[in-house]
């Protein structure tokens, strides 16, 4: 299977970000007392679709092209959020992992003492893992500044599936989530001379 790069051209009229968790939750009929289990990681899930009526033939075209390059279930996209593909937060450069265990809510970036008092601002989203079929989609859940010492304490969910290796890259833009469809159906139509129609619904994807 091949991860697909979404296209920065394609013609995206709305695209609809969630996730879902993998909770089960038990009671207890005489207290009324909770407990959750989860059964597995959280899973970031996207749905887009296209302009109403797309008067350009290639944005159609290209349209199609992603959709059928993706075989059904087979192939995967990597998507990013196309509203805010960069943080609002003023941090930039290139940022390495300092090194975090599977599973903490907390990550170091070592960011550079050139972007010492820079930042990244609660909702802003990272990747980390990005050149792999593992790749991990995070968001900034506080703000942060980068210290004197070029490093940035970053607070994200989800939490860390895998370990992050320390010297790993650290990307800010246009961080992307693997994602595959979750029907092998697809459609769209055509009315007079524009095409219309086109959509895909995704589901977080890792090997």
């Amino acid at each position: 299977m091949t991860t697909i790069a979404m296209p920065d051209t394609l013609a995206i009229g709305a695209q609809v970000w969630g996730i879902r968790n993998f909770d089960l939750t038990f009671a207890n009929a005489d207290t009324g007392s909770m407990q959750v289990g989860v059964f597995g990681p959280p899973r970031w899930k996207c749905s887009m679709t296209s302009e109403e009526r797309i008067p350009v033939v290639a944005d159609a075209a290209l349209w199609r092209a992603t959709i059928l390059s993706l075989r059904g279930q087979v192939n995967c996209l990597a998507v990013y959020d196309r509203l805010r593909p960069q943080p609002r937060g003023t941090a930039r450069g290139a940022w390495t992992a300092v090194g975090s265990l599977a599973g903490a809510a907390q990550i170091s970036i070592n960011a550079g003492v050139g972007q010492a008092g820079k930042t990244l601002l609660q909702g802003d989203r990272i990747g980390v893992q990005q050149d792999s079929d593992d790749r991990q989609l995070l968001s900034v859940q506080a703000d942060a500044v980068v210290g004197v010492d070029g490093v940035l304490l970053v607070t994200v969910e989800p939490v860390l599936r895998r370990t992050l290796v320390a010297g790993s890259v650290v990307v800010w833009d246009r961080p992307t989530c693997r994602m595959r469809r979750t029907s092998n159906d697809t459609q769209w139509d055509t009315k007079g001379s524009r095409e219309g129609g086109f959509s895909l619904d995704l589901l977080e994807s890792w090997e």
